[in-house]
């Protein structure tokens, strides 16, 4: 088996990799929003579910960014394998790298998870941003009835520490691109 077989061998994988992280995305998507309509609805009768939507949104948003991790990871493997077989074959066979740039989201510039801002704003990054805000309403109505009518300060607090920590750890690896650099040591060596 020649080299060029063994590297499609595992562009294979990530493709596969990324269609089941893909699917997992929304089928939990769907999930987190259910769930959540349901505890919006029960809210209007027992307020203290309000104690459930921030833990069901700040778990939801670290759910799905771990699923973006693997995307962003399968699609970094999956370009570095396709540029490789074709700097080997010396033709352009697999161009779904480039594609995939333009499409959805271009992988190497700074954005936010996957959404990219400006000129190379897509669809993809609008449902990002859209699934994104309406996390964050359900985190606020939550986080507003637990403060103003339930006043619970200890929770709301706790809520908050755990937010903070949250959205800290997620700003240092996504937004700092922290995982891309260390694949490019990799991609170096």
């Amino acid at each position: 088996m020649n080299e060029i077989n063994y590297i499609h061998d595992q562009l294979k994988r990530m493709r596969a990799m990324n269609k089941f992280y893909h699917h997992q995305f929304l089928v939990d998507v769907r999930l987190f929003f259910g769930l959540s309509m349901i505890l919006l609805f029960l809210n209007f009768n027992q307020v203290k579910v309000s104690y459930l939507l921030p833990f069901i949104a700040l778990f939801g948003s670290v759910i799905l960014a771990f699923h973006a991790y693997y995307l962003i990871f399968s699609r970094h493997y999956s370009e570095f394998l396709e540029k490789k077989i074709n700097k080997l074959s010396k033709s352009q066979i697999f161009i779904t790298h480039e594609l995939e740039n333009s499409y959805f989201f271009p992988l190497n510039d700074k954005k936010i998870v996957v959404a990219k801002l400006g000129k190379n704003f897509t669809w993809f990054s609008f449902v990002t941003l859209f699934i994104t805000f309406y996390g964050i309403c359900v985190y606020t109505y939550g986080m507003f009835n637990i403060y103003t009518v339930l006043k619970n300060l200890n929770i709301f607090y706790f809520i908050i520490l755990i937010t903070l920590v949250t959205f800290f750890v997620g700003y240092w690896w996504f937004i700092n691109n922290i995982g891309e650099k260390r694949m490019e040591l990799i991609y170096d060596i």
